[in-house]
């Protein structure tokens, strides 16, 4: 099958989303299908065409980045120029995958998209602009599609985007193979100092949904011994250092923000568990937290749509009150507390990753729905 992607953004730049069609992309292309990616030159020193994970990587023209956003102009020339089974958008940010509706107004190829999660926009501005985009481009791009797909089907519901809409659900993807139990962090955990100490892990952008502040505010509610590593960069970076200065717990954070793609399992294994008490809409699954499980921790993370149903409460992890410190840290001392618990937790975790979350499952389960697509398309009306 010839399958094209269309995302904002794509290596080398990384998020969740870039990370969710980087793993869709090699599998694919592993499986013997011809995928070609169109995503912007955000960054001019990067090439306009190149390979990677064995796809066509075309970077289109794009006249900057405002609000995290690439104002990638040249995605719909650069649609108009393949012809494949399948083009698959991705979304947010946003324009991208409006672009490249625009440029397939006259073909008549099945067209999917991935609504990760809804768009915001930081300030009055912000939201003044994600507003008047949602309701003109947005909804025409979600009209133009043949089928939405969501990661959740809790938070699909709860969009008031998506309201109405038919809905596909299938998950993001964790790389089975680089994020598993058992590796060694031995020579890690002495680097970071943390011999003797139970360990609690976060990895994300540092950014104001995430949530770390929460944690931090939940480290003098738990024992001495807990140390929270923190991986990862963003702009609230000195904000939290400063936060955990303050709170009288700045020895007992590791904060980690240039930790590779290739190294973050390693940094995972150092852990007793995940906590991620994400705040918002922004999070529509919360990658982090399945690759995570696939390490083998249990997991304390928020009770909010979407991430919510990347576990089963009480199996595999536990939910906690979204901004609320001491319940988070009650949450996280009962699996301290209760290690065969944990255990228990961490292994479950494990085994809901592979039967969900695996490259091979949500590839297939794509698969699938690309064919119905091209069947229902080459059926006619």
């Amino acid at each position: 099958m010839r399958i094209v992607q269309v995302t904002p953004f794509f290596a080398p730049h990384t998020g969740g989303v870039e990370s969710h069609v980087r793993g869709l992309v090699r599998e694919f292309a592993r499986e013997g299908h011809e995928v070609s990616v169109v995503t912007s030159r955000y960054d001019r020193s990067l090439p306009k065409e190149e390979q990677l994970e064995g796809a066509r990587i075309l970077r289109s023209r794009s006249l900057g980045v405002a609000f995290n956003t690439p104002l990638d102009v040249g995605t719909a020339r650069a649609v108009r120029g393949l012809d494949p089974d399948v083009f698959h958008l991705h979304y947010p940010p946003p324009l991208t995958s409006y672009f490249a509706t625009r440029g397939l107004e006259k073909r008549s190829t099945p067209l999917c998209l991935t609504y990760h999660c809804d768009l915001f926009l930081p300030g009055f501005s912000g939201r003044v602009l994600a507003e008047l985009y949602q309701r003109v481009f947005l909804a025409r791009t979600l009209d133009r599609v043949d089928r939405i797909v969501v990661h959740a089907r809790s938070y699909g519901v709860t969009s008031a985007m998506l309201r109405g809409r038919e809905l596909a659900v299938i998950p993001s993807v964790v790389d089975l193979e680089r994020f598993r139990p058992g590796l060694d962090a031995t020579a890690l955990r002495g680097d970071l100092r943390l011999e003797g100490k139970r360990v609690l892990a976060f990895t994300g952008r540092l950014v104001p949904h995430k949530g770390v502040d929460v944690i931090l505010r939940a480290l003098p509610l738990l024992p001495p011994d807990v140390v929270l590593v923190v991986i990862g960069a963003g702009p609230r970076l000195p904000s939290l250092i400063g936060q955990a200065r303050r709170l009288g717990v700045e020895s007992r954070v590791r904060f980690c923000p240039s930790v590779s793609d290739d190294d973050l399992p390693r940094y995972l294994a150092l852990a007793e568990m995940f906590v991620f008490p994400s705040q918002n809409r922004l999070e529509g699954f919360g990658l982090a937290i399945a690759e995570a499980m696939a390490v083998g921790l249990p997991v304390v993370i928020a009770d909010a749509p979407g991430v919510r149903e990347v576990i089963e409460p009480g199996k595999e992890g536990l939910l906690t009150e979204p901004l609320l410190a001491s319940d988070l840290a009650a949450k996280v001392r009962s699996l301290l507390d209760d290690t065969d618990l944990a255990r228990r937790m961490g292994a479950a975790a494990r085994r809901r990753a592979e039967e969900r979350y695996g490259l091979a499952t949500v590839a297939g389960q794509l698969l699938k729905l690309y064919a119905a697509l091209r069947a229902a398309d080459l059926s006619g009306p």
